[in-house]
């Protein structure tokens, strides 16, 4: 009985409780913070960017009841493009998984790895971490999720580990952005300096942060590998490791049918590779392609158009509650706008570091930028509203402007490792069934490390570049 009682006080929220507490709390800083903004001018480029120096209040305009209730909408409108790709890519992986090619070509792929299928792990993560340090690899990972949580699980591995190859490999690639257009690229031009200055460094940032990476999921894995019950969701998965863990014998045989599904997807995702690295698609046009798949797919496994239809409607069916948490995490983003305080906070931030000694002020920099990471989870917005005043800010206490785009990186990676304003994150943690406070328990010794080695490299980095 007590442990029964035990249990119940020590129940995670759900993931819409987590983010709702957060909206209230946004709504009411904008009571408490005072209102303000910087003046904006439109570059070269055609970026909209803050000009240093101009910060002044603003009249207050606090967020009541009505704006909280209300900011949910406001998110979902906001966020409609990036809703609209997760429900067609969900509703495409249905008709995919109608055809039963996916089901077949994993327990193929699981007779075909036997023993070595650890080495899964390191080869994907490679991958995904090469996507992200080069174009900031993030949207772009929500299809693979599909692929990789009933793969692993199929191996004997759990739904965690799963979701960490996608996530944790494109999210490490990223936090160690090197030519990343998005992030270091847009950074460096809003600096003043040339783009992809300093690929040398940053790569030796990235192989190191992707060994980290890939050890902690590894060392994880076989962990659960030896003893299932060691695995932080293995309650979670119970419902599904009773389906993926079925005799091979009634898994059905791969066909020439399903060959061609898997060839239709398989040529689809390199066109959309090709599209993101050669034509600067995006969620867009990477719908297009999805719907492509997913019709194509279907017809090339031989279903009717009614059942493509259906099971097109059940795979976007599945995936609304993850459409609907990005709609909510940007609510948070969308009380603080409203209520006029980011500007506030990025000024103060500016001020604390002001006439510091150069090592503790690179290193704050990048404390700075990843609480602002937090209100501003887009890696490019938050170049565009931090950068113009940092820059300025570091000729004054002498730092080169190549660590405040290093201290920028490391800002807003880190914090997206798991913030939950960071509507990719919480998409996929609702695709998989992890609560995300079982998965910030999972990741923060890793994040301790990232943090750690970010120290490091903008201490060095002084060395590395004078001013």
């Amino acid at each position: 009985m007590e442990n029964e009682k035990k249990k119940r006080r020590l129940k995670v929220p759900h993931t819409y409780t987590i983010i709702f507490c957060i909206i209230i709390l946004m709504t009411i800083l904008t009571w408490i913070v005072p209102s303000g903004q910087f003046d904006t001018m439109e570059n070269a480029d055609g970026r909209t960017v803050v000009i240093a120096g101009t910060y002044h209040e603003v009249g207050s305009n606090p967020q009541g009841i009505l704006d909280l209730f209300t900011s949910p909408i406001k998110g979902i409108i906001d966020a409609v493009e990036t809703i609209g790709f997760v429900l067609i890519v969900g509703g495409a992986f249905g008709i995919i998984n109608k055809t039963g090619a996916v089901e077949a070509g994993i327990g193929k792929a699981a007779k075909a790895f036997g023993k070595k299928e650890l080495f899964i792990i390191p080869i994907c993560m490679i991958l995904f971490g090469l996507g992200g340090t080069t174009f900031g690899m993030c949207e772009e990972t929500l299809p693979f999720y599909m692929i990789f949580i009933p793969l692993m699980m199929r191996l004997g591995y759990d739904s965690l580990t799963g979701l960490s190859i996608v996530y944790i490999g494109a999210a490490a690639g990223t936090c160690a952005s090197t030519v990343n257009p998005f992030s270091v690229g847009l950074a460096q031009s809003l600096a003043e300096l040339p783009v992809g200055s300093g690929i040398v460094y940053r790569g030796i940032i990235w192989v190191i942060m992707m060994i980290i990476a890939i050890a902690f999921v590894m060392l994880y894995a076989r962990k659960v590998k030896k003893n299932p019950e060691n695995s932080i969701v293995y309650d979670i998965d119970a419902a599904s490791r009773e389906h993926l863990m079925n005799d091979a014998a009634n898994i059905k045989a791969f066909t020439k049918r399903d060959g061609a599904v898997l060839l239709v997807f398989g040529v689809g995702m390199g066109v959309m590779v090709w599209g993101v690295l050669a034509q600067g698609w995006y969620t867009q046009e990477i719908s297009m392609i999805f719907m492509m798949i997913g019709v194509f797919g279907g017809i090339a496994g031989g279903l009717k158009q009614d059942e493509i239809a259906d099971s097109f409607i059940d795979g976007a069916k599945d995936l609304i509650y993850a459409a609907l948490v990005i709609g909510l995490a940007r609510a948070i983003v969308i009380i603080a706008q409203d209520g006029r305080i980011i500007d506030t906070i990025l000024n103060g931030a500016a001020n604390l570091l002001g006439g510091l000694p150069k090592v503790v002020f690179v290193n704050l920099m990048m404390f700075v930028q990843n609480v602002i990471s937090f209100f501003i989870p887009s890696s490019s917005g938050h170049a565009a509203l931090t950068i113009p005043i940092m820059a300025p800010l570091s000729d004054l206490v002498g730092v080169a402007r190549q660590n405040i785009i290093t201290a920028y990186q490391f800002g807003t990676g880190i914090t997206n490792f798991i913030t939950p304003t960071n509507g990719v994150l919480m998409a996929c943690l609702a695709m998989a069934k992890i609560p995300w406070a079982k998965f910030v328990k999972f990741v923060l010794p890793l994040i301790g490390i990232f943090v750690v080695i970010g120290m490091i490299s903008l201490t060095i980095g002084l060395q590395i570049f004078p001013q």
